[in-house]
């Protein structure tokens, strides 16, 4: 297996061609930001195992019944599966669009999805009130399938525990076939092609339970109904999550890519890169059109610009989407890494602020209901946050997930 050739300075900046994923063997897996992020993940876990333990959510969480949902759910469900649908995004652009040289960042995608997908369910093991309950899933006589949150709880961890898990399995293999040892090669030589049978099968089940988490957490907030303000709810909302998934899904995997090249000193395949950036920047315009339509549509454009509270944040909202949409309709901006860059990142955080603000800013249960997170929820957050980073650089410097430089 090749080994990905370090740049001679820090400062380099080299263009170069991708090609399949190479391991960051020459870092180090123990650094100072690495003993950072396990910190952070095991100050988030001792809260998380006190709150699992003391059975109650009060002393650890602000949620109220008229605020359910809180920081941990919008972040868990709403936001960590919404940057994790970069396998989705990528896996529909490769496969369906016939964009086949995008395989060269699949594994990226496919990681990095697994990693928030797993993360959000462990954070929904702590926010959920009674989590010892959660084994009735495996009883489908109890499933209660006219609940939209039962297709939620239903689609996210058979996505992350079955589908990803699946699809993460290649890099695994190959990690095994390079342990030099005869008795683990003979088990590949036997189990891989059987295995592999199976994959057509993996890879529709991969497109539709994602579609369906998506969709059927924009079906959450219709029936919130007249708490989520008009400018936010419609009945569009499960197609509008599914599409802004798709966009945020884009925006994460070139973030991690660039943001992996700028740490382990990796040339950029700015041709790839721009061609993400191109997907994302029409997905974004498509959810635009959607998004802005159905308010003219529903007669309220007045509202849009009535300037209150609600309009600056859905102006606000609207403008961190559509510039980097519209920027990125500039094939020389598409070619300029920090224009890129900066460009992926703000139609991430719009994303999310899509994600977020149905939930908490323009959500009003009644009279006299305030939320703000409480401290142990925050750190908790953050632990999660550190857990998805430091996982994912130590799964890059053992497995070969990462594009290297195609060699001559």
């Amino acid at each position: 297996m090749a080994r990905a050739k370090p740049l001679a300075h820090p400062h380099e900046s080299v263009i170069n061609r991708w090609q399949r994923g190479v391991a960051v063997y020459e870092a180090p897996v123990l650094t100072p930001w690495f003993v950072v992020f396990l910190a952070m993940f095991v100050a988030g876990t001792v809260i998380a195992a006190f709150r699992l333990l003391g059975g109650s959510l009060a002393p650890f969480a602000a949620m109220t019944d008229a605020y359910a949902w809180g920081v941990w759910k919008t972040f868990n469900v709403m936001a960590l599966t919404a940057l994790g649908s970069g396998a989705l995004a990528v896996g529909l652009a490769s496969w369906v669009l016939g964009r086949h040289h995008l395989h060269t960042v699949m594994r990226t995608a496919l990681v990095t999805s697994f990693l928030f997908y797993a993360t959000g369910l462990l954070g929904l093991l702590t926010d959920v009130g009674r989590p010892w309950n959660f084994w009735n899933m495996l009883l489908p006589w109890r499933w209660n399938t006219e609940s939209a949150l039962w297709e939620v709880a239903f689609a996210m961890p058979v996505y992350c525990a079955a589908f990803l898990l699946y699809e993460n399995g290649p890099m695994v293999v190959e990690r095994l076939w390079h342990a030099r040892s005869d008795r683990v090669r003979g088990w590949v030589r036997t189990w891989h092609p059987r295995i592999r049978k199976t994959y057509p099968f993996v890879v529709a089940g991969a497109y539709v339970a994602p579609i369906i988490h998506q969709s059927s957490l924009g079906a959450l907030m219709v029936l919130a109904g007249h708490k989520v303000h008009p400018l936010w709810q419609t009945d569009l909302l499960p197609l509008l999550y599914l599409v802004q998934a798709l966009v945020c899904g884009f925006g994460a995997v070139i973030v991690v890519l660039m943001t992996s090249c700028l740490v382990w000193r990796r040339p950029l395949d700015v041709k790839v890169l721009g061609e993400l950036a191109d997907l994302m920047s029409w997905t974004t315009l498509a959810w635009l059109a959607l998004r802005l339509g159905d308010v003219v549509v529903r007669g309220r454009l007045g509202d849009a610009f009535a300037l209150d509270a609600f309009s600056l944040l859905f102006l606000a909202e609207t403008a961190v989407i559509a510039t980097p949409a519209l920027l990125l309709r500039s094939p020389r901006l598409r070619a300029v890494p920090r224009a890129l860059y900066a460009s992926a990142l703000l139609a991430c955080l719009g994303g999310l602020a899509y994600r977020f603000i149905p939930t908490t800013l323009a959500y009003a249960p009644g009279k006299g209901s305030t939320y703000f997170p409480s401290v142990p929820e925050l750190v908790i957050t953050l632990g999660l946050v550190a857990t998805v980073v430091g996982a994912f650089s130590l799964v890059v410097k053992r497995f070969a997930v990462l594009p290297a430089p195609l060699e001559s």
